[in-house]
């Protein structure tokens, strides 16, 4: 059974994209590749073919997004989630990133991924609460200032 494999951004802008007969991705990452030598390359790999834009399924998105919402991570941007979920509609799959919030997402969601420039891959899964620096209340939801000091919160790892 063979792998597909889907670049997040990092992908495109290591110029990995070559190395792979075929590499899937989302309209979302494409918008994020601006630099010259990084764009012509994937315009020139978009057109022979090599790199294939789908954008994922409703369902997948509602599968990811619950994901999200169970180790309460929030944080993730639009293209990870769509990068997340185009990756669970090609299962089996690799996902091709350097953005660790989305690597521990996909450890919850079983999706194997490969770290480009980093040395560092996440190995446990980790779940999250938002803590008061200053009090120390904790949250389970995302929020900026404390409601009981009015200190800043931040996300931690459980």
């Amino acid at each position: 059974m063979s792998v597909n494999i889907v670049f997040d951004t990092a992908g495109f802008l290591a110029g990995l994209e070559n190395l792979y007969e075929k590499v899937y991705t989302t309209q979302e990452v494409i918008r994020e590749v601006k630099d010259f030598k990084s764009a012509s390359l994937l315009e020139l790999a978009i057109s022979s073919n090599k790199v294939i834009i789908f954008e994922p399924t409703r369902q997948s998105l509602l599968t990811v997004t619950k994901t999200l919402n169970k180790i309460n991570d929030i944080s993730l941007s639009r293209t990870d989630i769509s990068v997340a979920a185009l990756a669970l509609d090609l299962k089996p799959s690799l996902v091709v990133t350097d953005d660790l919030s989305l690597q521990n997402l996909l450890l919850h969601m079983n999706i194997k991924y490969y770290s480009v420039k980093l040395n560092i891959k996440i190995s446990k899964k980790k779940n999250y609460i938002y803590k008061c620096e200053g009090c120390g209340k904790t949250y389970m939801k995302n929020i900026k200032i404390c409601e009981i000091c009015g200190h800043k919160v931040i996300k931690v790892s459980q």
